[in-house]
């Protein structure tokens, strides 16, 4: 396959893990009640919390991976010569291994993400003395008088996402010219919002508590969707070049196997690309062997999360593998 088709592959793969991921998160705050939220934080029960909050099974995602992964390892097509091509087989054992291993490390780190997030909102709304209840709809969201849905809360994102939402609604309700300016820099803000904010610049006064509201929940609900797309890309990546690699090991273990298999590391050859990639670019082992990213982690294939590289090669990882076969 070109490097065009395999990035394309990937990307139909996306949308659907990112819808999963988001109806999952629908499901738990449409599960929260309100007052047990607002209990666990007046009890400083932060461990409860994160339990009465958790993400759950993550089933449907789990699942898309799965599906990937398998998608991947049907992909390539190669046969010994004279022989019959080689067929992908999921249910080997090596197989079985990765797709169990990959999901519970995909699973925890999701459930931890979001954990860090409500940790973090609750010791925000305890440092500044707000009320148990502001704080529980910081965390689960605020309900929409037009959809009736909860919108703009923290579960699902990131703790960092978390903390700049706060500070953001923080800008809005400053007063001071320049830090609400500095809220109209924020590169991935709601920008449909902004003339509120402007208006309030130039009247001298902050923005009101109903509109910084308002507009951080818009802004929060951005944050959520990027983080969504972000997390199925990087899966969608690593699930399929897994089950791709996987294919070659299953070549070498044939009755009749390749004398070498080689592979390739290629970037797209963009400004896009982060540093390390393109020192990556081009480098050639055989198939056992890890590629070293200059950040130090080892990766069997662009994506690969299993020998501990981190979201610096990981995220937005457009880079594939050609696998070279020599019989």
């Amino acid at each position: 396959m070109t490097e065009a088709e395999i990035l394309a592959a990937i990307d139909s793969l996306s949308p659907a893990m990112q819808i999963a991921y988001l109806d999952q998160i629908k499901s738990t705050v449409d599960a929260a009640v309100i007052a047990e939220v607002q209990r666990k934080i007046e009890q400083g029960d932060d461990e409860g919390l994160v339990v009465l909050l958790g993400l759950g099974s993550l089933t449907v995602f789990l699942e898309l991976i799965r599906a990937a992964y398998i998608k991947g390892g049907n992909k390539p097509k190669e046969k010994p010569p004279g022989g019959k091509p080689v067929q992908f087989d999921q249910h080997q054992a090596e197989a079985q291994e990765w797709l169990s291993n990959n999901a519970a490390r995909a699973a925890d780190l999701l459930r931890e993400e979001s954990a860090e997030a409500v940790r973090a909102t609750s010791a925000a709304g305890r440092t500044v003395g707000q009320s148990a209840y502001q704080t529980a709809l910081d965390i689960v969201g605020r309900t929409n008088p037009q959809t009736g849905k909860r919108t703009g809360g923290v579960i699902g994102l990131p703790a960092g996402d978390a903390l700049t939402i706060l500070r953001a609604r923080d800008q809005l309700q400053s007063g001071d010219a320049a830090v609400m300016r500095d809220y109209l820099r924020r590169a991935d803000r709601e920008r449909r919002m902004d003339g509120i904010v402007t208006r309030a610049i130039e009247a001298g006064k902050p923005v009101t508590k109903a509109d910084a509201q308002r507009i951080t929940t818009a802004y929060a609900d951005k944050k959520l969707r990027a983080h969504a797309e972000l997390v199925a890309r990087r899966n969608a990546h690593e699930a399929y070049n897994a089950g791709f690699h996987r294919f070659y090991e299953q070549l070498m273990s044939q009755p009749r196997r390749p004398v070498l298999v080689e592979k390739l590391w290629r970037n797209k050859g963009d400004i896009k690309v982060r540093h390390a990639h393109v020192l990556l670019g081009g480098q050639r082992v055989t198939l056992p062997q890890a590629f070293q990213s200059p950040t130090g982690a080892l990766l069997m294939f662009p994506g690969d999360s299993s020998r501990g590289a981190e979201w610096a090669d990981l995220a937005r990882c457009r880079c594939t593998v050609s696998y070279r076969v020599k019989w």
